[in-house]
């Protein structure tokens, strides 16, 4: 029998702690303090929960085999079970659940471990960031994702052959080289504009793509790039089919590039429907002839 209080506070807050309801807990405890053999109306009586609800919550103590019930006997009796084996049943389903729970939180922190990326500005990435424009977003963010894939990079945008930079192009050159499928959609007129440019910024970007190309011929099996004049959506980036970057231009603030990079599966997929959309209806472009084209005189 539990008599002193303290004991009584302690049952009450385990039982709590262990799922029972408050009313379940009143039930449950009012065995300690009257001993077996109670009826719905003694413990109704005994813990003020109302008769029309004792049967109910003495079911569940049943069913989560705190108390075992005499039906044989009139009324219906209730006996305590032996609370060093009921008890400790709670407490291990108990502890199941907590561990289900700490395995979910360490998947959680595994997975925001994939997305964290180490940007050329040395801070962790993680959700939303701002940039200046879309050039940064080739010169930062997209390097940064390229240098963590495994399987499979694709790139599509209409800027992206004016937006290159040296940090993309090496970090390009360096998946296709241990085996990464590399896939882009660029417009027309974004590569005719480059080609006729003059000028040393062109030439600089015309030397860069030359490098480029020359490492796409080399590894031809796992380039593909192709071109379209229907590209209307904003810049993305697939790696792996696991994570998308993509930028839109701040609503509030139109200076601004605004990149959100994700593995959620759904949006993830959504991006690669409208990859495969335009990558149906897009022209391959032949790497051989760019290669050979006049660029050939940076050399």
């Amino acid at each position: 029998m539990v008599s002193n209080s303290v004991a009584r506070d302690n049952l009450y807050l385990l039982t709590k702690k262990l799922g029972l309801s408050a009313f379940e807990s009143k039930a449950y405890i009012c065995f300690f303090t009257m001993g077996n053999g109670l009826s719905a109306k003694d413990i109704s009586k005994s813990t003020g929960i109302p008769l029309t609800r004792v049967y109910d919550v003495m079911k569940a103590l049943e069913e989560k085999c705190l108390v075992t019930k005499n039906k044989l006997s009139k009324p219906v009796k209730y006996y305590l079970n032996d609370p060093a084996y009921s008890l400790t049943l709670l407490l291990n389903k108990k502890k199941m659940q907590i561990n289900e729970e700490i395995a979910m939180l360490e998947q959680w922190v595994e997975e925001m471990k994939r997305i964290t990326i180490d940007t050329a500005n040395s801070t962790n990435y993680s959700g939303w960031v701002l940039y200046d424009s879309e050039q940064e977003v080739y010169e930062n963010l997209i390097p940064a994702l390229i240098s963590n894939a495994n399987e499979e990079v694709i790139i599509v945008g209409r800027n992206i052959i004016n937006t290159i930079n040296e940090r993309f192009i090496d970090e390009v050159i360096k998946d296709i080289e241990r085996g990464v499928v590399f896939k882009s959609i660029i417009t027309l007129d974004s590569l005719d504009s480059l080609l006729t440019f003059d000028g040393e910024e062109a030439i600089e970007k015309k030397a860069l793509l030359l490098k480029l190309f020359r490492a796409c011929n080399m590894y031809s099996d796992l380039v593909s790039i192709r071109a379209s004049d229907l590209i209307n959506v904003t810049p993305f980036g697939i790696f792996d089919r696991e994570k998308v970057g993509f930028s839109v231009q701040s609503p509030k603030k139109s200076m601004y590039i605004v990149t959100l990079v994700t593995d959620k599966k759904v949006i993830v997929d959504e991006f690669y429907g409208i990859f495969e959309d335009l990558w149906s209806r897009a022209l391959d472009i032949d790497l051989n002839r760019l290669a050979d084209s006049d660029m050939h005189n940076l050399e």
